[in-house]
């Protein structure tokens, strides 16, 4: 399993998000802007109040994407680990986990990796641990066999 494209599908599926979101807003702002054109009154104001809430809620997702966007960057996919830190690939008895931002489930080359972020429940019980070390995820004890 190479770190270098689990990183990059990583990325690209954020970017991919980012994309989307941003095509949203852009909807939101042209429908806005409409809104402004009219002049029925009371349901122009609801109309418009209602696009502005949907523009800041667009927005603040926007933020947390692109903060997950700086946490990626600041990873060097080439560089092995040999703790449990952000960028590490940890292999468990159970699973793969990938300590990078909250992805979830992704698969490569027809495995199943869990991008899961340092500040996850899940990272936190992970962060700082070494191969042969037990973890405790949920009710479930599980056992890093390597990290790359």
């Amino acid at each position: 399993m190479d770190k270098l494209d689990i990183y990059k599908h990583c990325s690209q599926k954020l970017q991919s998000q980012l994309d989307e979101l941003q095509s949203a807003i852009d909807k939101v702002q042209e429908s806005i802007e409409g809104e402004q054109s009219s002049t029925a009154g009371n349901k122009f104001e609801t109309a418009r109040a209602m696009g502005h809430e949907e523009l800041n809620r667009l927005n603040r997702q926007l933020f947390n994407l692109n903060h997950e966007m700086t946490i990626l960057n600041q990873i060097d996919a080439s560089k092995p680990c040999k703790s449990v830190q952000l960028g590490a690939l940890i292999e468990t008895d159970k699973k793969m986990l990938y300590l990078a931002i909250a992805l979830g489930k992704i698969e490569i080359s027809k495995k199943l990796i869990y991008a899961v972020s340092v500040k996850s429940p899940i990272g936190q019980a992970i962060i700082g641990k070494m191969t042969n070390d037990e973890i405790i995820i949920g009710n479930n004890k599980e056992k890093i066999i390597s990290i790359y």
